[in-house]
């Protein structure tokens, strides 16, 4: 039986087995072909072994976007012969010359077999930068041999941005960088931001490649997720953008100090005092309301459903609501978040959803209990479940009260846990 540990139990040091790794059933998490696929006028060439080629292919089938991505095939006559350079060229020069028009941007995505054998990529590259002029190309990567170094997700977020350039600076316009999901009706940052007279530029919004390509001309980067901390550094450093790293929390004074801070660099007036406050009793009221609906009734959370799972399971039980267990791989959050919940919830279950014994894990539970994400709701068997990834746009005070509203409803409503959990990309054509 998969083991769990008591939060009592262990130390902020905790990071779950990173070795021999069970994948659940749970396929909302966005992966690279995601991602890529996000950006308008954007091709993707895969060249990797035809093992590695399946995942991808079968990825892009399922969004029926099978026209937006291209392979080459490594085979053994490539290592053999030291065609690696000249496979990667002569086969991008024929996707291209194959597609009906040319695209904006290709990102090629080599493999480990490449680092492996030293391959001259980057000179590659070079070469179809200077044939192709009209085109923007990207390195990407997908070598999990590299994922403790580059992961995957925070890799290719940075490299999406490397096409943009050094560009003057528009001082009404600022960036969220990093983003999956639109931050428009959930979000306070938006609505105040707005309110001021600034545009926003968001990748998850943007309806064509020059759109993407005017996030060059902001002056600022907002990054809500910790995976988007290497682009909003390089693009500090290449652009000249102030970076500011916002906290998806669920500490109020947090929420206001951020927007604080962000409002001080664009030299734009601050939310009130007034409105603070009435933005706290607006959302104290809807917890409340949620606490009368849900009452004790088991919650857990896992962390590919919000960026600070600890966090909202300390605001959860302080609230009154009775948070059961929480999947996390590695504490990321302030310790004093950790050390608050050894005091308060002691007996808190800590899971490592991606441990090789859990697929072995007993997941039957006496009586309903709602999970908060796709991992929390398999692990429990539960048909009450917030279907929700990466916070889903949620952000600051509007976002905690969707959350509770939609905590509400999975605590009312039924759903068909083995079959949404299965659709890959949760959310990834929505745009």
């Amino acid at each position: 039986m998969a083991e769990f540990k008591k939060i009592s139990d262990i130390s902020y040091e905790y990071n779950a087995d990173i070795g021999l790794a069970y994948s659940s059933p749970c396929r909302g998490i966005w992966n690279i072909v995601h991602i890529g696929a996000q950006i308008p006028g954007c091709h993707q060439i895969y060249v990797c072994p035809t093992s590695c080629l399946r995942g991808v292919v079968l990825t892009t089938a399922e969004m029926n976007a099978m026209d937006r991505l291209s392979t080459i095939t490594v085979g053994e006559d490539n290592i053999l012969e030291g065609t690696m350079e000249e496979t990667l060229q002569q086969g991008t020069e024929k996707i291209i010359a194959s597609l009906p028009e040319r695209p904006r941007m290709i990102m090629i995505f080599i493999s480990c077999i490449h680092h492996f054998l030293a391959a001259n990529y980057q000179r590659v590259y070079q070469n179809l930068r200077k044939e192709y002029p009209d085109i923007d190309f990207v390195d990407a990567y997908m070598d999990p041999i590299m994922r403790r170094k580059t992961p995957a997700v925070p890799s290719l977020t940075r490299q999406t941005y490397r096409i943009l350039q050094p560009a003057p600076h528009d001082l009404k316009q600022i960036n969220y960088v990093g983003n999956w999901f639109p931050m428009k009706a959930y979000s306070d940052m938006t609505c105040h931001l707005k309110k001021q007279g600034i545009a926003i530029r968001d990748l998850a919004e943007a309806e064509s490649y020059d759109a993407f390509k005017e996030m060059q001309n902001s002056c600022c980067n907002l990054t809500f997720h910790k995976y988007s901390s290497l682009a909003g550094k390089d693009m500090e450093i290449r652009l000249h953008q102030k970076w500011i790293p916002i906290a998806m929390s669920y500490d109020y004074d947090v929420i206001d100090a951020d927007i604080d801070k962000v409002c001080d660099e664009l030299n734009i007036a601050h939310v009130s005092e007034e409105e603070k406050q009435a933005k706290r009793n607006q959302t104290e009221q809807c917890i409340r309301e949620v606490l009368t609906e849900v009452g004790k009734t088991p919650i857990s959370i896992d962390d590919t459903a919000v960026d600070e799972p600890l966090s909202l399971a300390l605001f959860l039980i302080r609230h009154g609501f009775a948070v059961e267990s929480v999947f996390i791989e590695s504490f990321t959050e302030k310790e004093e978040v950790f050390q608050k919940l050894q005091e308060i919830a002691p007996n808190l279950k800590i899971y490592s959803a991606d441990n090789w014994n859990m697929r072995i894990m007993d997941r039957k539970h006496a009586g309903k209990i709602i999970g908060i994400g796709q991992k929390a709701a398999y692990f429990n068997n539960t048909d009450h479940f917030v279907n929700m990834i990466e916070s889903a746009g949620m952000y600051g005070y509007l976002g905690i009260q969707h959350l509770f509203q939609l905590i509400e409803s999975a605590d009312k409503t039924s759903s068909d846990m083995p079959h949404l959990i299965q659709h890959k990309g949760w959310g990834c054509c929505a745009k």
